[in-house]
């Protein structure tokens, strides 16, 4: 409990390590009683569908999401089957996130859209004809379909249009990259329409350089910022996106360290 509420906790990871290796982070997660791992789908680097998928069957409470994945570079009906598999293997845990994509998933392949809002709308609902098992304009529900499956489905972004569409049409939103004080606009868009699941997921530099992206300091310090955003934004999941470039299993032992005072 924090001030009287439960926050749940939640760590970001970067896939550039052995596959082994994230999997026996997202186990080492689940041990310690964090609450979410969310994996980057950066194109051509580790796969983290995957490696959900391997997770799902060695973690017992965990929740496993994709923070997050474009519909530029997957079909988002694929993309729906492939979050229900998860979701089946780990027994309803798996976790949807969408997001235009950056320079490091898009580039590779020289994708872009001038309709970010669009492109994201329509994966939603496209997923979501899929997971209910429902024919639509864009969606034939086929004999061998797996049956119905809702997982849920956040939005990740920065600019106020597509936080409002999370706010319309989405689960919830994932938020990456932001401080205390740059979360501001994002937090209250995402709840102009609706109320939604607000995961504030803070990139933390631990014994780093604190910059307009990231926060920085030691455990206790970090723990102390996290808390602060918590006070200010009260998010339903409070995370830690791993930005530093030290070995996977110190920075996962650093956030658990900083993040379990808040989930208690």
């Amino acid at each position: 409990m924090w001030n009287g509420r439960r926050v749940r906790t939640a760590v970001w990871i970067y896939p550039n390590v052995a596959a082994s290796d994230i999997v026996a982070a997202i186990c080492s997660l689940d041990a310690a009683g964090i609450d979410e791992v969310w994996v980057a789908d950066e194109g051509v680097a580790r796969e983290p569908f995957a490696l959900l998928a391997a997770a799902a069957t060695v973690t017992r409470r965990i929740r496993l999401g994709v923070g997050i994945t474009s519909p530029l570079l997957r079909h988002p009906g694929a993309v729906a089957s492939t979050a229900m598999t998860i979701d089946e293997l780990s027994s309803g845990r798996m976790m949807l996130g969408w997001g235009v994509g950056g320079h490091e998933s898009l580039g590779p392949f020289s994708l872009a859209t001038d309709k970010p809002v669009a492109v994201v709308r329509d994966a939603i609902e496209i997923a979501t004809d899929v997971m209910a098992g429902r024919t639509s304009d864009r969606y034939i529900t086929p004999e061998h379909a797996a049956p119905p499956r809702m997982v849920a489905q956040y939005v990740g972004a920065r600019g106020p249009q597509l936080n409002r569409l999370a706010s319309r049409i989405a689960d919830g939103v994932f938020l990456s990259g932001f401080t205390a004080d740059s979360a501001e606009g994002a937090v209250r868009e995402a709840r102009s329409i609706r109320p939604i699941h607000v995961n504030l997921c803070v990139s933390a530099r631990f014994g780093g350089v604190s910059d307009e992206w990231s926060i920085a300091g030691d455990v206790a310090s970090i723990t102390r910022q996290l808390a602060e955003t918590v006070d200010r934004h009260r998010p339903e999941t409070i995370g830690v996106a791993l930005v530093d470039r030290d070995p996977l299993p110190l920075m996962i032992e650093r956030a658990i360290e900083a993040l379990l005072p808040l989930g208690r």
